[in-house]
């Protein structure tokens, strides 16, 4: 995602309108028309998703082809500079997206579907819900499950291209369907990066200060530091600022960057409870991202906090449950009961509960009796990044609302659109090009993901 660093905190998850993509190609023009759109495609700058490349087909209704595996091509390709118009084929309105997103299966990939067992189990397995001594015995990991699966949907992918798929899915032993939307896991990884932007923005004064004081900031500057707790602060100032004098994409350090950030120490995750549930529960605090101030309170259950190299992790990693009351939530969760009397509850994983659980994964990461070894959120590759970027910042899609004229209308993607498209390039490009769950697989690659997760824009 892409943060303005003019703007205030407010603007900086907020989606991108059609007219605000737009502008980027068109600055001084109001309003941008489709002519402008034809002026750009004429200097080359304008991208037509179908198989043809034909603007005008597109904006007059006319013949052309769409292909979604080539699209994926067309998206990869797209420079910096250029911009994709969509035909309306791509579209998922309103209504759709409550049917397709809250209530079919078809849209769901199921992680415990047979193929994928035959897949890592032998051509014996057997259908139906393996036991947690199964899974221990199987080494039953998100990164192995996630990845047959998602490779499966790549070696089918000319039988799949067009389908609309809308998340993953598995089952606890509770009986409950864990669901969890691709974009939505992106959405979160890119919260949790924030808040590490937030920490650096605000701790790193706050720590100095109680050094200089050799006070607590917790006790208001009242309680002296111990000398254990003068050290860590002292490690850890230098380790950050070690970090944020390293240079970014954008040309300058990431120190210039999160100095001009508009944060406030409500934009930080934090735990708001002792543990409960026998050690595996949370009680987070999480920012909201489109209303500076607000927080959620996220209740986690079930969370796989056991010691380092357990088997039980394989198990307890696929239990874990969510309770937040954002709207995103609310909207997903529960719907696809077959009858009021059949069928059991559902866990839609939302942003704040997928940052919560990889915050508390980084806090516990040196605990070795007591830590976090597997999540099953996938984590996007650079390329994956840079792919969904492309679809939230430079394009837009074409309408024709009134079918007895060749009007026009021009809007950005909405996120079961994005969705889709990201499924897309899973069938295309498969599971390793795409995401991982392993967060050693960065660190193996020197890769730092908040290279990606965010940019800025000054």
């Amino acid at each position: 995602m892409y943060i303005n660093l003019r703007e205030k905190r407010a603007q900086y998850f907020t989606d991108p309108t059609a007219t605000d993509i737009l502008r980027r190609f068109v600055p001084d023009k109001n309003p941008i028309t489709v002519a402008d759109i034809r002026a750009l495609n004429e200097r080359g700058a304008v991208i037509s998703g179908t198989v043809e490349g034909d603007l005008d087909a597109i904006l007059k209704r006319g013949e052309y082809r769409t292909d979604s595996l080539a699209l994926v091509d067309t998206i990869d390709r797209l420079g910096e500079d250029q911009l994709l118009i969509l035909p309306s084929d791509y579209r998922i309105p309103f209504a759709d997206v409550r049917e397709r997103v809250v209530y079919a299966l078809d849209s769901l990939v199921n992680l415990d579907g047979i193929q994928v067992k035959r897949a890592l189990l032998g051509s014996d397995a057997k259908p139906g819900r393996m036991s947690q001594k199964q899974k221990r015995t199987a080494q039953w990991s998100p990164e192995k499950v996630i990845k047959t699966a998602f490779d499966q949907l790549h070696e089918q992918k000319e039988d799949l291209a067009e389908r609309i798929f809308t998340s993953y899915c598995w089952f606890g032993k509770d009986g409950h369907r864990r669901v969890v939307s691709l974009y939505r896991a992106i959405q979160g990884a890119e919260l949790r990066a924030f808040q590490d932007f937030a920490a650096y923005r605000l701790l790193i004064p706050t720590m100095a200060k109680e050094l200089r004081l050799g006070t607590s900031a917790h006790s208001s500057y009242k309680e002296p530091l111990t000398e254990e707790e003068k050290k860590e602060r002292q490690e850890k100032v230098a380790r950050y600022n070690r970090y944020l004098s390293q240079p970014r994409r954008e040309g300058k350090s990431l120190r210039h960057y999160i100095n001009k950030l508009d944060v406030s120490f409500t934009d930080l995750i934090e735990q708001e409870s002792r543990k409960f549930a026998h050690r595996g529960g949370r009680l987070m605090r999480v920012p909201s991202r489109s209303r500076p101030g607000q927080v959620y309170q996220v209740k986690l259950t079930g969370i796989p906090f056991v010691p380092s190299g357990s088997d039980i992790a394989y198990s307890q990693v696929w239990e874990m449950a969510g309770n937040c009351v954002c709207e995103d939530k609310l909207f997903r969760s529960d719907r696809r009961r077959s009858a009021i009397d059949r069928g059991s509850d559902e866990e839609f994983f939302c942003p704040h509960e997928i940052a919560a659980l990889h915050s508390l994964r980084k806090k516990h990461q040196r605990d070795d009796t007591e830590t976090i070894d597997f999540l099953p959120f996938v984590l996007p590759t650079a390329e994956m990044m840079n792919y969904v970027d492309r679809l939230r910042e430079q394009t837009i899609m074409v309408e024709h609302k009134d079918p007895t004229t060749k009007r026009t209308s021009k809007r950005s993607l909405n996120h079961t659109e994005i969705e889709r498209l990201l499924w897309a390039r899973v069938m295309a490009r498969g599971y390793d090009a795409c995401f991982t769950t392993d967060i050693g697989r960065f660190a193996k690659e020197r890769y730092d993901p908040h290279q990606d997760l965010i940019r800025f824009r000054t």
